[in-house]
């Protein structure tokens, strides 16, 4: 993402990838970015009203984060979103338009910010890593307090995601969480999570088996997801490497390897089973991350 600074841009593309997190006992660590996308239109115009005013309270937000960062006036702007990722999911839709807008307004305004500089904004904003960073960078992210890890994904796995048609708030279900746990829980998630964080960088998947169980944050957010227990076995007698709730949900994500369709046959005939209103995605890991084009 350079350009030559005597050359204005006049319209870009920003295509973010969406992204699951936590990985049962990872919470707020693991990351990866999926085959599944928003992408948002920025184009210069002449207008003088402030680009904001009819804009959602998250793009404002970013917008403002964006003037702060920079200390720059923002252009005149016109602005798209067109959207693959369900909102308020546990699929990282915030963070892709964060980043979305981050992209686009520093292209525009001829980059100010650097790549590092404009992660760190859209951390800031968004208030924890795990998602921004592997819609920024692709892949598999392990979120540190001070730097990230990133891997590659192989192509042969596959995210089997059941989104229902329910709404989950990050900030209401955080407020569920526990203000502590019990020491022999926590030591087994961190055996877990270190377990899982070795098979993704040695590309182990089969020993994912068995690890995506957590103390931390599922067992208080699945209480309002009644059938999660059900659509679990399902995926795993189907072959399944692993099965566990999306960010703060709704979202259900089964892994598989090589071949997804048994997985596939079986969270659909148990959630068909159950009537249960959702729709499910195959989706592939993305590599890439974060892609900008522009004139």
């Amino acid at each position: 993402m350079s350009i030559s600074p005597q050359k204005k841009i006049s319209r870009c593309w920003v295509k973010i990838p969406a992204t699951t997190t936590n990985f049962g006992p990872g919470f707020d660590t693991f990351g990866a970015a999926l085959s599944l996308y928003n992408v948002i239109v920025l184009e210069r115009t002449q207008q003088q009203a402030p680009p904001w005013s009819d804009s959602p309270a998250m793009v404002v937000e970013t917008l403002k984060g964006f003037e702060k960062k920079t200390g720059a006036s923002l252009p005149f702007f016109k602005w798209s979103l067109h959207s693959q990722i369900p909102q308020a999911r546990g699929l990282g839709s915030s963070a892709t338009v964060r980043l979305g807008f981050l992209a686009g307004l520093n292209a525009l305004a001829g980059f100010p910010l650097s790549k590092e500089e404009m992660l760190e904004c859209a951390i800031e904003l968004e208030g924890h890593p795990d998602n921004v960073t592997p819609a920024f960078l692709g892949g598999f992210i392990l979120c540190g307090p001070k730097k990230v890890l990133r891997t590659r994904i192989d192509s042969k796995l596959f995210f089997v995601a059941f989104v229902p048609q329910v709404e989950i708030s990050t900030e209401l279900s955080r407020k569920i969480l526990p203000p502590e746990i019990k020491l022999k829980e926590a030591v087994q998630n961190l055996q877990r999570a270190s377990m899982i964080a070795v098979c993704f960088f040695e590309k182990r998947y089969k020993d994912l088996a068995g690890l995506f169980v957590d103390y931390f944050h599922e067992p208080y957010r699945l209480a309002s997801i009644p059938y999660w227990a059900e659509l679990k076995r399902a995926a795993l007698e189907a072959g399944a490497l692993g099965f566990y709730l999306s960010g703060s949900g709704s979202t259900l994500m089964a892994i598989a390897y090589e071949d997804p369709t048994a997985v596939v046959q079986a969270l659909k005939s148990e959630s068909s089973r159950r009537s249960l209103s959702g729709e499910l995605l195959v989706l592939k890991p993305d590599n890439i991350g974060l892609r900008l084009s522009y004139r």
